[in-house]
């Protein structure tokens, strides 16, 4: 064999060790390389069964879905300690369902979500139209107190108009009864006969309705006491008596038995065609005032009548003789303010009261539309009208906008 031949068979001896070599360390690397997926597919694993095993445990939920409108509402007490009264009304509620949910095996270990959805501003008004308008502070930290108190507790304001609550309320209702690890929802919607087609779907399922709870509201309605969902009571919570419905007024507090008319036309001014006529004339008034709205909800003026030239000159014969009338000792039947330079006696009778009432209304309330005080003896509206010709330099040029019409469903015959 010749040096040629050996050289030659010795180089292909080197290049197949270098391929035989590259081929190993080939090897070497793509079986590090699958060890290291397989150490990170057993982790990713072994996190997901950990992180099932938790969720397992942890993610039985009673959700409890509360809608307080403006007929249920909670404890004007609790709400008036603000802050600590929402955190009252939360723990009691907590224990309120703790106590339903422990006929269910397991419920010591649910956490229990509650969502209380409400038109805040719509509550705000309402509390305003019973005459407990200055709490109205207090109700917004009633509200912070009640969502602090508890981690899993929101109380949400929905925002103006009830289609808004009704659908986070709905919403709700779905994502958690299609979900499994949700052992129990309970509903604060039975006064509200709109929720029936939501609940349809699910009262002819056992397996719905044993996972559904109803809130027992003030006065549960007739449509609901045929469900098959259970109904829980809850106490200490929530008002005795619902938050009127619609637009209230206060009833007039010149008579017990007030006259009601309802207008062809918005009365402008003391002269025109009344938006609601009230007799002045027959008794002595008594606290609380009427208060009116129109479809704005800004404050407007009940019709008081037409004085006679005869009262008039009555009443500034008194003025003259004496002091300054107190108008709301004699308008509102009481006056609190502490040595009162005005005079009280004698009180002022039929037709000279009616022209001081008048008086009163020339001079502009200084909350203007805003404003709900029952005992408010101020005028709301231009005495004017359409025919004041003051321009900006009126009084009442705040209020020229204004509707004189009050909303139909201000309007209550009972």
């Amino acid at each position: 064999m010749s040096a040629n031949t050996l050289a030659d068979r010795l180089e292909a001896f080197k290049k197949s060790d270098e391929e035989r070599h590259e081929f190993i360390n080939n090897l070497i690397e793509a079986n590090i390389k699958l060890e290291n997926d397989l150490r990170t597919a057993r982790s990713d694993h072994m996190d997901q069964l950990e992180s099932r095993r938790m969720w397992q445990e942890r993610a039985q939920v009673s959700e409890a879905n509360l809608k307080r409108t403006h007929s249920e509402a909670f404890d004007d007490n609790l709400i008036s300690q603000g802050t600590s009264g929402g955190g009252e009304a939360a723990t009691r509620l907590l224990d309120n369902i703790k106590s339903h949910i422990q006929q269910y095996e397991g419920a010591m270990n649910w956490k229990i979500i509650v969502r209380v959805y409400a038109n805040l501003e719509g509550l705000l008004k309402k509390y305003a139209y019973i005459d407990f308008y200055e709490e109205k502070r207090a109700l917004r930290q009633f509200v912070a107190g009640f969502t602090q108190s508890q981690p899993l507790f929101d109380f949400v304001d929905a925002g103006e108009g009830k289609e808004r609550t009704d659908h986070k309320i709905k919403e709700q209702l779905n994502l958690f009864i299609n979900n499994t690890q949700c052992e129990h929802i309970m509903l604060g919607v039975a006064h509200d006969n709109g929720y029936l087609p939501t609940l349809d779907p699910y009262k002819n399922h056992p397996a719905t309705t044993s996972r559904i709870s109803l809130l027992q509201p003030v006065q549960l309605g007739r449509e609901y006491q045929g469900l098959p969902f259970q109904v829980v009571e809850v106490t200490k919570i929530f008002r005795t008596q619902a938050l009127p419905c619609g637009k209230p007024f206060y009833k007039n507090h010149f008579s017990t038995t007030p006259v009601f008319k309802k207008p062809s036309q918005p009365f402008l001014s003391q002269t025109q065609k009344p938006a609601l006529a009230y007799d002045l004339t027959t008794r002595r008034p008594v606290y609380p005032g009427p208060v009116l709205l129109n479809k704005d909800d800004e404050r407007v003026d009940e019709y008081l009548g037409t004085q006679s030239q005869t009262a008039v000159a009555n009443l500034d014969a008194r003025i003259r003789s004496g002091s300054k009338l107190c108008n709301f000792y004699h308008l509102r039947g009481k006056c609190e303010a502490p040595g009162c330079p005005y005079s009280h006696e004698p009180a002022l009778q039929g037709e000279e009261l009616l022209a001081l009432a008048l008086r009163a209304r020339h001079t502009a309330c200084q909350a203007a539309s805003r404003c709900r005080s029952t005992m408010c003896v101020y005028g709301h509206l231009c005495p004017y009208g359409d025919h004041c010709t003051r321009g900006k330099t009126c009084y009442f040029k705040k209020v020229h906008h204004v509707d004189p019409q009050v909303d139909d469903e201000a309007m209550d015959t009972e």
